[in-house]
Formats: C-alpha cells, structure tokens, sequence
C-alpha cells in the first residue's frame, strides 16, 4: 500500500511537473485553462465517491482496488496522448474518477488487518508515499526532463509513470488480499489468528451486503459531521491556486497536501526565478519533514492512548504558524520557512482517517462515513482555488488568511470531537454500571470473549471510542 500510494501521489502530480516542462505551452492551454485542468481532477474524485463505497462492499477488496489502479495506470498514460484542453480535461477527470476509491479502499484494508491501538501507525506508514513521492518524483523528473527526444519531456513523464504504475497494479492484483480470511500468504492458522485479533475492536467485518440502515445511520451520526468539517476545513488550503503575475510573466499557484512545496513552491519559486532544475530540488526538503512528521505522529497516536486529536491540533497549530510567516512576511526566506512549516497539517489526514477505522462500527457505515469524508476532501479542494485572487498579487493576502481561518477551524473542531468522543464514553460508562448492556454483549458474555458481528457502533453500547 505504501508503494501503491506513493505512485498514486506522483501520478496525480504528473500535471504539475509536465507545467514546469511546457505541457501548457504545448497544448496551448489560455487564461484559467490550466487552473481548471487541475480542478477537474476533484470533479471527478467527487462524482465517483459514494458509488466507489458501494462497490467496495460489494466486490472483493483486494482484487477491487488492484483493477481500479490498473485502469489508473492506463488513464495516466493517455495523457501524453493528449493535443489539446479538450483531451486533457477528459483524461484528468477519468483520473480522478480511479482516484475516488484507493483513500477510502486503503483505509478499510487497514481496519480489517489492525487492531484499533495500531491503526494510526500503519496509516502513517502508507500514507508516507505522498511524501517519499516528492523525493522521488522530483528526482526522476529530473532525470526525465533531460531526455532529448521527438516526445516531449513531460509525454515521457506520463508514459513511464503510467508503465510503473501498470506493473505494480499487476502485483497488488496477485497479492494484495481481500481480507484476512482470504489471504494466500497465511497458513489456515494464521487466518484465524488474525480473524481473532480484530475482535476486541468490535467494529464489524467484512460482507458484501449493502445495509441500507446503516447507511442511514451513518447520516444521522454526529461523528460524521465532525470529520467531515474536519477533513473540509483541512483540504480548502489544498485546493487553493490562482494565476500569479510576477515579473511580466504569468504562473500558476496551488497549494495541496503534501504536494504543497511541488506545487506551491514549484510554479512560483520557479517565477521567482529559479531554474526548473532547481525548483523540483527545492520541493525535497518538504518532502522529508512531512514525511518525519507523519511517522512521528503515527507513533505517538498509536503508542499514547487517547493522543489523536491532540496530535492532529498540535499539526494545525504548527502550520497555523507557518501560514502566519507566509501571510505577514515579504522575504523568500521567511515565506519559503512558512511553506515547510504550513505542509505539516496534512500529517493530521491518516490519523483522520483512523479515527473513522476505529471509531465506526458496520462494514456499510464505514465504507459510507469513508465516502462522506472524501467528498468532503474533493469539496475542499474544489473551494481552495477561488479564495485566490490575482489583483492581490504577490502576497495574496486574502487566500492566505483563508487558510489561516481554515486551520483555525480544524483546531476548533478537533477539539470538539476530543470532548465528543469523551463524553460520549463517560455516558456509556454511567449506563453500563446502571446494568444496562446490548443483547450483543449479552452474546458476547454467554461464550465468553467479544463476537464479530457487523454491528454499528451506535447500536453496540459496550463500544468505546478512541481519541
């Protein structure tokens, strides 16, 4: 998975490094053409969402999730056959179409293998592809932009993604498994050891029946609601891009998680100056320190009990700090310290989504909860671009104090789901003393140890939440 995520990540970002080799020249892309290429991404993420849940509940996950990152690769490789805005756009919606299900496939995988105490580090630990690929895909961009050939650099970008791309789809297609009691690398004993394991997280197990009430449920749980401000809030910053004049010259700005140095820093260091060569050297650095930060908080969140929302606010603060260098400062050193410090936010996303793995019982409410959470990032990211304006350049006072609010509100909101969460636990506390408990814990008491039924968590009252 970490693999995979990686090479998801680099090929989502193919479009901005194929702008810094001419891909806008080439396609003859005018006035917001670029801009809503990039948008049209999160259009396509948004629309294939929810029917992305559903599908996951009803095919086998392993094999699901292989052939959508095969046709992934395909998509991805049919943009260097692209020759005009038309082409391009058609291509980057199908791509975000494939893009809809891998978050959301990814963090049900990790539910159904991890006990919930583990879960925030093994988020961590897949979600660090986004980071390792601006340290890889800057390097190899690189390497590719001084290929000398009838092809343009960045069409050779496209196809050698799309080609590595398409051979790891055809090894996750072979062995990455459906659940633990269909996986081909354990032994009969070791299934049900692992099948064992998940029960204390009582939150349910793979079917594929669609459960209409839990669904409903899932709309109704305030728990949703708090992740899905959460996760809004998070990813307006990710969106944000506008066209920046500087110099006579005109480029474009974006901001996005993890990519946000590649992005940001890469179209507007590179009008500031800078050499394509050294703008993709100058998105390492961002890379590495999110990367420690996302690690560093998986471990924490899964060593410290009851540390999530703590790490994911202190995340926000921190970059809260740094869009604050960038919003009041006019240096390139200074404003260039706040990018380093503003990409620290997105290490709060996997622990964000170990919170719905954890906290959300009932296969069919997860996966929805899962897709509510992702439109929600698409939302976000379709938003970001119109809090930019270019008769606010250089310092684009207006975008960057819309971030600042933004984070701003993920403070306030994970607080809010720290009590929540708290609260709720205390009062299941007073009312399982009072002797009142569910007919499944009734169950569970009969033979002894805790059962895996596919039960919500609002229904199973001996359920306790983490936070």
């Amino acid at each position: 998975m970490l693999f995979a995520y990686m090479m998801a990540f680099l090929d989502k970002q193919t479009l901005n490094y194929a702008a810094l080799m001419g891909i806008r020249e080439d396609l003859h892309l005018v006035g917001s053409e670029y801009n809503w290429s990039s948008s049209i991404f999160y259009f396509g993420y948004l629309i294939f969402s929810y029917p992305a849940s559903l599908l996951m509940v009803k095919f086998p996950l392993g094999k699901y999730l292989s052939t959508v990152f095969i046709l992934w690769s395909v998509i991805l490789a049919c943009h260097a056959a692209t020759t005009n805005f038309a082409g391009l756009m058609v291509a980057r919606f199908f791509l975000g179409c494939a893009e809809a299900s891998l978050s959301p496939g990814f963090t049900l995988i990790t539910s159904l293998w991890y006990r919930t105490s583990e879960q925030p580090l093994r988020h961590g630990i897949w979600f660090c592809g986004n980071s390792l690929s601006l340290i890889f895909g800057n390097l190899i961009a690189v390497g590719i932009l001084q290929i000398d050939d009838r092809l343009k650099a960045w069409q050779w970008l496209f196809i050698i993604f799309g080609i590595i791309t398409f051979l790891w789809g055809i090894v996750m297609l072979f062995r990455l498994p459906d659940s633990p009691a269909t996986a081909s690398f354990l032994t009969d004993e070791e299934k049900i050891i692992a099948t064992e394991r998940l029960k204390a997280n009582q939150t349910g197990f793979k079917n594929s029946k669609i459960d209409k009430s839990q669904i409903m449920e899932a709309f109704v749980d305030i728990k949703t609601w708090l992740l899905a401000v959460l996760i809004l809030a998070a990813n307006i910053p990710n969106g944000g891009f506008t066209t920046v004049r500087q110099s006579g010259s005109i480029f474009y700005m974006k901001l996005t998680h993890i990519g946000i140095l590649l992005q940001f820093n890469g179209l507007v260091l590179q009008g500031f100056g800078f050499s394509t060569f050294h703008t993709l050297l100058l998105g390492i650095p961002g890379g590495a320190i999110v990367f420690i930060f996302v690690l560093s908080s998986g471990v924490i969140s899964s060593k410290i009990a009851n540390t999530r929302c703590l790490t994911m606010i202190a995340c926000n603060v921190i970059s809260i700090i740094g869009s604050s260098l960038i919003y009041a400062t006019g240096s390139v050193g200074s404003r260039y310290a706040g990018l380093l410090l503003m990409g620290i936010y997105s290490a709060a996303m996997p622990i964000s989504m170990a919170m719905i793995s954890s906290n959300i019982g009932g296969f069919t409410k997860k996966a929805t909860v899962s897709a509510v959470f992702f439109i929600m990032y698409c939302v976000g990211n379709i938003v970001g671009p119109q809090l930019f304006f270019e008769r606010e350049a250089p310092k684009y006072q207006s975008g960057f104090l819309a971030i600042i609010i933004c984070l701003v509100v993920c403070v306030l909101d994970g607080f809010g789901l720290l009590f929540f969460l708290r609260w709720t636990n205390a009062r299941r506390e007073r009312t399982r003393v009072a002797g009142t408990v569910s007919q499944d814990q009734e169950k569970e008491d009969q033979i002894g140890e805790p059962i895996l039924l596919d039960t919500t968590d609002l229904k199973n009252k001996e359920f306790r939440y983490v936070y």
